[in-house]
């Protein structure tokens, strides 16, 4: 038999037994469905971990929740659209801050239009912080401050005396209550006028 033809049959027959092989595998791959249980489990319990991040004067709450989020970067934008879906529907502002915090560092173009949503959020922090999530995904500004001008005819925020965090946080909760609906209608404008566009790392 010709050299080629021998070749062609080696090729066929490994692929063949490749393929009984992959005949004789569990159908229902029990091994895979309790790891990704175990997964689901782990997420579940990391996102619930989040909350703990309600008293910054609590050191091991914070660290547990630092943990938590941290896990769930490392889990990467396959778990997006649960973090996603957390942030809309958790009743607990640090939850909902957790998972905006946890964005920041995996999300896509997906997560665009959710953090503009809960630029209304009753937790001011939780707006604060998806405002601060949308300037680093898509390199814009719309309220003007250090030093940079914004893109919307927004007042800045006012910078309190010294360094407080306590006035800071006060000072960017009165400014949300009076311009909170400007701002998000500013980003659903710019992200309306800019997606076909703008490019997300």
């Amino acid at each position: 038999m010709p050299r080629h033809l021998l070749t062609i049959t080696a090729v066929l027959a490994a692929l063949f037994a490749a393929g009984c092989e992959e005949e004789r595998k569990d159908p229902f791959d029990r091994k895979g469905a309790l790891e990704n249980a175990q997964d689901e489990e782990g997420i579940g319990k990391d996102i619930a971990d989040l909350a703990k991040m309600r008293d910054p004067d609590d050191a091991a709450a914070s660290v547990a929740a630092d943990r938590a989020r941290d896990a769930l970067i490392l889990r990467g934008s396959r778990i997006e659209t649960k973090i996603i879906d957390t942030l809309r529907s958790s009743p607990d502002w640090a939850v909902r801050l957790g998972c905006i915090e946890v964005l920041q560092s995996i999300g896509t173009r997906a997560c665009i239009e959710h953090l503009i949503a809960v630029l209304d959020d009753p937790e001011s922090l939780v707006a604060f912080h998806a405002n601060i999530t949308l300037e680093t995904i898509l390199g814009a500004q719309q309220i003007a401050g250090d030093g940079k001008p914004g893109l919307a005819s927004l007042p800045p925020v006012p910078k309190p005396d010294g360094i407080d965090r306590d006035a800071e946080r006060r000072a960017w909760t009165d400014w949300h209550l009076r311009h909170g609906p400007e701002l998000k209608r500013a980003w659903t404008d710019w992200w309306a006028a800019n997606r076909a566009t703008v490019k997300i790392d």
